[in-house]
């Protein structure tokens, strides 16, 4: 019989969702007979998403700590809906002094990948502490006129520090009063200062 059409479910020209999809073709003649067969329309999602990275940051360190807690987010977007975005280092990660990379991935729900990346710098604003013993009076030997004269100075950082002291401690004084300087000085290079006197009385008699 003359007069068979086709019809397609879905039709040709139709949007197809990521996946696989059967389509059916229908084909009916004139006199009423029916032939079908059918296909596949596989549809892959190969378009990764896109992620948006924030500026760079850059904070001072948390009062008493060698570091700071940083938190920050990415906008990821893609064509088919959700994006998953993580972080390495996490947000919210303890930074210690210095600048550090981190890697947004933005993961859509069909496994494309994107990433941006940025920095975390952060800085030592804290002044170490330090503190000098009291003034020092001390009697030279009999017929010195000097003598060693021994002291501790002590200094406390949020990260790490070292103290120099003019004279050191265990320095020849002569007779007389000598200002001690002590200096703290952490690895960001910021100082703090402290001083003292030593004062050494004299015996008399005869030096030698």
């Amino acid at each position: 019989c003359s007069g068979a059409t086709v019809t397609t479910n879905p039709a040709s020209g139709s949007v197809f969702n990521v996946g696989i999809s059967t389509v059916t073709a229908t084909a009916t003649d004139g006199c009423g007979n029916v032939s079908t067969c059918s296909f596949t329309v596989t549809v892959n999602d190969n378009v990764a998403p896109t992620v948006t990275c924030p500026s760079n940051i850059v904070v001072n360190t948390a009062l008493g700590q060698c570091g700071r807690n940083v938190t920050y987010t990415a906008t990821g977007t893609d064509n088919c809906g959700p994006v998953t975005t993580t972080f390495n280092p996490a947000s919210g990660s303890l930074f210690s002094v210095g600048t550090t990379t981190v890697t947004a991935t933005a993961t859509d729900v069909n496994g494309n990948t994107a990433t941006c990346s940025f920095t975390v710098t952060v800085n030592d604003n804290q002044a170490p502490t330090i503190s000098c013993p009291a003034n020092i009076t001390v009697t030279a030997p009999n017929g010195q006129c000097s003598t060693a004269v021994t002291y501790n100075v002590t200094s406390t950082d949020n990260c790490t520090s070292t103290v120099t002291v003019t004279p050191a401690s265990g320095s020849i004084f002569a007779v007389g009063t000598t200002t001690v300087t002590a200096v703290a000085t952490d690895n960001a290079g910021n100082t703090a200062t402290c001083s003292f006197t030593v004062t050494v009385n004299g015996t008399g008699g005869n030096l030698t």
